[in-house]
């Protein structure tokens, strides 16, 4: 059996030494005529590829293969040293078996590396590539592959390799300095690291990043990572924009990242196109933060500056002609949400209206969100996008705030809250679609509902020119007149929520201006004010309000609800009428209700005056006050006129005294008190039978015969007693 080292038994050996680490007595092998006969540099580089053990000091092999990718192995042809080579196991071996035993070693696994002899350095590359990927698959350990790209060797490898090195080792190991306790969420292979879209490999990088930490990380990992990248691409993708995309991204939800990085990184060095594609995303970033303090505006305007600053631009000054190419540009967006896609929306170019708009639109979402926190985008969206009811929907909802904030909001306040309304419609535009009027009676509308009357009368009463005509002032005056009518607790117009309304009524009413619709407020106050003088109910257990006397809306009955709980109000019948003719036009109520009025409210004082025991009163209203209705009134008050009469004339009062017989009767008759009250008593039956006269002439006929026995029942009294 021939012993020598020929054919396929070198594969062998060259697998044994490799696999030992003998890397000098391969280089015997590899410059040998039997190896250059039986096998390939390609094979050389493979079996050193495969076969020495991964802990090997890099240093030892990578030098051969340097000199088998530059073809500059030194030809040996000492076939007995070579012979002694051979172990025991190789060296029975036929050549048949050893052939099958050869190629199936040099065929296991994936890792293979091709001869480039035109192309040394793409050689090595190939080798150290496939040599890294080989160890990280299988182990993982940088320190092994470290050891590679750093290793002592006669002259520098590849410069693809050191660029690798920079690019992608150095930031990754730098990963794990920074973040030792870091859970990877998701693991990538070192050979992925140049596959794998970007984005993920920036996700990944700075799954963990800080406000502490975000600078130090863009310049030590991101920075090397994507330069590596623009290198291998040549170009052909622009790897700073899948950066830019996680600063968007993260904007939305940690914009202090975002704050932090640009206060203090001018971006990328050296590209020209990436810097502006950093100032774009310096402007969506603002768009897209969520924040609505007064803090993250305050960063956004130096964010603001430092995309000027970056780009190098002189003082930013509005260009009319860009203004309307934006308002084009995004009216072409048939809804609000699609157009503030990054990097699409034509609000994120790098250009000078750009950042002046952002400007404008930072100050204003400052100035708004002192009353109503809003975003940023949501001002953005509020401009472009929203029709006139939105906008004014928008400025309500900024003016009248909330009731807490109102409680702290001063005469100054006000005024730069309405200066600066302004400015958002002629300025910033945020309000263009509005008018001035539109902002003028928003204004004015929660000035006169909030009681701002000194306010009001300075800027809406007092100018010789005011901001609106008296014919609106007069509407606001009236509903908020109706609005703290409504709200007041009691009827004293002196006093809370009715004094204001008695404020806001008179700033127009009567010195400004007269017309049907102040006259019936001011005559509802005057009635409201009157009838808090006594004391009334028309919901038991609940003081009388205001809002009461709207609901209840029937003036007669408030009267009538008033006599029965004020004993001796029937005395005031004449403030009665006033009041219920108040109420009656006050309250808007047909003007048909005034017919027979005085009437009706003179009827139920006498009502009142016979439930007091009264009868002289009740006898003086019905002949000094309802006789003279008679020929006023209609059929209906016709029917209740004779009522009333019959009603008094037959009333008795209950503390009469008693003159009928009795012993001893008629020497009491002889003293001078009994005749007094016997005059007095006659006198009474006169008048009732005067008044029952009265009833005779007016009342229905079938009710003649009722009035007339009673009549002349006290007919016969008077006979009686005139005769004692």
């Amino acid at each position: 059996m021939d012993q020598s080292v020929h054919g396929a038994k070198s594969v062998l050996l060259a697998t044994y030494l490799a696999s030992a680490s003998k890397t000098d007595e391969l280089r015997k092998l590899f410059g040998s005529s039997a190896w250059n006969t039986a096998a390939t540099p390609s094979q050389a580089l493979n079996v050193l590829l495969k076969f020495v053990p991964e802990t090997a000091e890099p240093s030892s092999y990578l030098s051969l293969v340097l000199d088998i990718a530059y073809s500059r192995l030194d030809e040996t042809d000492d076939s007995e040293e070579l012979a002694d080579l051979l172990p025991d196991g190789i060296r029975l071996l036929d050549d048949d078996t050893a052939t099958t035993v050869g190629d199936k070693l040099l065929s296991d696994g994936t890792a293979s590396v091709d001869f480039y002899e035109d192309d040394p350095q793409l050689t090595i590359a190939s080798w150290v590539f496939e040599r890294i990927y080989s160890i990280d698959s299988s182990f993982g350990v940088l320190e092994l592959i470290d050891a590679i790209v750093s290793a002592d060797v006669s002259e520098p490898l590849p410069g693809a390799v050191l660029l690798w090195r920079d690019g992608v080792l150095r930031p990754l190991q730098l990963f794990y300095v920074y973040y030792p306790n870091a859970v990877d969420k998701e693991s990538y292979h070192l050979r992925e690291y140049t596959s794998t879209n970007p984005q993920l490999i920036i996700e990944h990088f700075l799954q963990y990043t800080t406000t502490k930490t975000i600078n130090r990380d863009v310049a030590m990992i991101i920075t090397p990572y994507l330069h590596y990248i623009a290198t291998i691409s040549a170009d052909r993708i622009k790897p700073w924009n899948n950066f830019y995309e996680w600063l968007v991204i993260t904007a939305a939800t940690n914009f202090q990242i975002i704050i932090e990085l640009v206060k203090n990184w001018n971006g990328p060095d050296g590209d020209s196109s990436a810097l502006i594609d950093y100032v774009s995303t310096i402007i969506a970033s603002c768009y897209q933060c969520s924040e609505a303090w007064s803090e993250y505006f305050e960063a956004m305007h130096i964010l603001q500056k430092r995309g000027i600053y970056v780009l190098n631009l002189a003082d930013i000054i509005p260009v009319d002609d860009d203004d309307q190419f934006i308002e084009t540009q995004m009216a072409s967006y048939s809804d609000a949400d699609s157009a503030f896609k990054f990097p699409e929306c034509p609000l994120y170019q790098a250009t000078q209206s750009n950042l002046y708009l952002l400007d404008q639109l930072i100050t204003s979402v400052a100035m708004i969100s002192v009353y109503v926190p809003t975003s940023l985008q949501s001002i953005a969206k509020l401009r472009f996008f929203a029709n006139h009811q939105a906008q004014l929907q928008f400025l309500l909802s900024v003016v009248r705030g909330n009731s807490k904030e109102y409680a702290y909001r001063d005469d100054s306040n006000w005024r730069t809250l309405r200066s600066g309304s302004r400015w958002l419609k002629n300025k910033s535009y945020v309000l263009s679609k509005l008018s001035d009027a539109d902002i003028e009676n928003a204004f004015l509308s929660a000035l006169l509902d909030f009681g701002r009357i000194s306010l009001v009368r300075e800027i809406y009463i007092d100018p010789i020119q005011p901001p609106l005509e008296m014919e609106d002032i007069e509407t606001h005056v009236l509903k908020s007149f109706r609005q703290h009518y409504d709200g007041a607790s009691n009827c004293n117009a002196t006093r809370g929520s009715l004094k204001t309304a008695s404020q806001v009524l008179h700033l127009i009413y009567p010195s400004m201006l007269k017309t049907d619709k102040l006259e019936k407020a001011e005559l509802l106050l005057k009635a409201t004010h009157e009838l808090s003088k006594y004391s009334l109910t028309l919901v038991q257990g609940v003081p009388l309000a205001p809002l009461q006397i709207r609901i209840n809306n029937n003036p007669e009955h408030i009267i009538s609800q008033l006599l029965q709980s004020n004993e001796k109000a029937y005395l005031q019948v004449d403030e009665m009428i006033s009041i219920t003719k108040n109420l009656v036009i006050g309250l808007d109520t047909s003007l048909d209700a005034l017919q027979g009025i005085e009437f009706r409210v003179i009827r139920m004082c006498v009502y009142a005056a016979l439930a007091a025991d009264d009868f002289s009163v009740a006898y003086e209203y019905c002949m000094n006050k309802l006789w003279s209705h008679a020929n006023e009134i209609n059929a209906f008050d016709q029917d209740l006129l004779w009522q009333v009469f019959f009603a008094a004339g037959r009333y008795v009062s209950p503390n009469a005294p008693s003159l009928g017989s009795s012993p001893g009767f008629h020497a009491a008759a002889q003293t001078q008190m009994m005749m007094l009250q016997l005059n007095n008593r006659i006198k009474y039956l006169q008048l009732q039978m005067e008044l029952l006269s009265r009833a005779l002439d007016i009342c229905p006929e079938r009710h003649m015969f009722e009035i007339l026995n009673i009549w002349q029942d006290f007919e016969l009294q008077v006979a009686q007693f005139t005769a004692k």
